[in-house]
């Protein structure tokens, strides 16, 4: 994966050694080596999980309804139809929404409508990260702190979510009625039921068999995607195809994830951090101040090209010990604000790269834009959101 990885993804990956390095008094232990691989390892399972489900939706007739659904709306109204279904479906399929969406825009439309088209699309896949737990950014928070406060934490993250994509339809797209409401919605008909079934399986898995969503994910989506072949076994080479294809093509992201865990796990547990802790932190850190501090400093790196993980974890490290359960699903809603924040609006980020090739857009446009905007304002004002919804609750 190093070798073949982009140029960008192999200066992290070597800053980040060489800063674990500095750190460290020593180098670790065989002890500490293995206890830092096996708080990883599990990603080399999950990230292939969502690839296969990804593999597997593309070849659904569901799905391909849902395209032609949008195609037949009035350009007036595909743009809000894009954000809400891209929100809906970016929950389960992530990125691969992208490549989705991009297919039902005109091959003629100018660069004006395609560049409001995948702005449109990043905010609402985007910000499904706030309360779907098939994002790594979800598998992370629940890493770092209890299972019960993180799925409190996405409970919060369904109200911003909501929230936002109103507001942000209404301020950039122009028109938010009722009517357009149902149109965007009606799209997602014929697919709302198969995502039901997927959701509604990973939590029967995690809450019968006691397992994270990361783990009850690995579980349920081989098994659902065997049943899928089973029924239509004409789409089983296709799906192998896509597979292989993302695979290859997603490197970068499991790279960076695995590397960052794996560091992040063996400064949690070095003595230099516990004293930074100490020191600096200590118990009477204000726990407003981490509601604001953990999303800011995603949101700020991440523009500056920093993935959300390298910055994420080792915050959530030092901050989740410190608080109680409840106070810890507010810090994983912030996390996720965060990383929702900086993924939406960071040249190095995959929703970008995505929305880019496949809308045809240049990566400037998409970055320095109302997105950039909007991200600032959610990163803002969703901190605020949390610290006040703590206040009252």
């Amino acid at each position: 994966m190093f070798a073949l990885s982009r140029h960008v993804t192999k200066l992290i990956i070597c800053l980040l050694l060489i800063s674990t390095w500095l750190i460290l008094p020593e180098f670790p232990n065989e002890q500490a080596l293995w206890k830092a691989g096996n708080f990883f390892i599990i990603f080399s399972a999950f990230l292939p999980s969502l690839w296969l489900l990804r593999s597997t939706a593309i070849t659904m007739p569901s799905v391909a309804k849902t395209q032609k659904l949008l195609s037949e709306l009035t350009s007036t109204k595909i743009i809000s139809g894009l954000q809400v279904t891209s929100h809906i479906l970016g929950g389960v399929l992530n990125i691969g929404t992208f490549p989705l969406l991009s297919s039902v825009m005109p091959k003629n439309a100018k660069i004006k409508i395609r560049q409001a088209a995948g702005e449109a699309s990043i905010r609402g896949m985007n910000t499904a990260v706030l309360w779907s737990p098939f994002f790594v950014s979800f598998a992370v928070g629940q890493l770092y702190l209890p299972i019960n406060s993180a799925w409190i934490g996405i409970s919060f993250g369904l109200i911003i979510a909501i929230l936002f994509n109103l507001i942000s339809m209404k301020f950039f797209i122009g028109k938010l009625t009722f009517e357009y409401l149902l149109e965007s919605l009606s799209c997602v008909k014929p697919i709302f039921s198969r995502l039901l079934i997927l959701a509604g399986s990973v939590l029967f898995v995690g809450y019968v068999f006691n397992k994270t969503a990361l783990s009850a994910i690995v579980i349920v989506i081989p098994i659902l995607v065997i049943i899928q072949i089973i029924r239509r076994p004409e789409t089983g080479n296709s799906i192998l195809k896509n597979l292989t294809n993302l695979i290859k093509n997603s490197g970068d992201e499991m790279l960076l994830i695995s590397v960052s865990m794996f560091v992040g796990s063996l400064l949690s547990g070095s003595i230099e951090i516990q004293h930074f802790i100490t020191t600096n932190i200590g118990d009477d850190f204000p726990f407003w101040l981490m509601i604001m501090f953990l999303p800011i400093v995603v949101w700020i790196f991440s523009l500056l090209g920093v993935h959300p993980i390298i910055t994420s974890a080792p915050i959530l490290s030092l901050f989740g010990p410190l608080l109680s359960p409840w106070e810890a699903a507010f810090l994983m809603q912030a996390h996720l604000i965060g990383w929702c924040a900086g993924t939406a609006s960071s040249f190095t980020s995959l929703s970008v790269l995505t929305t880019s090739e496949n809308f045809k857009i240049p990566i400037l446009k998409l970055i320095v834009g109302p997105n950039l905007i909007a991200t600032a304002a959610l990163t803002i004002f969703g901190s605020i959101f949390l610290i006040v919804l703590n206040y009252f609750l």
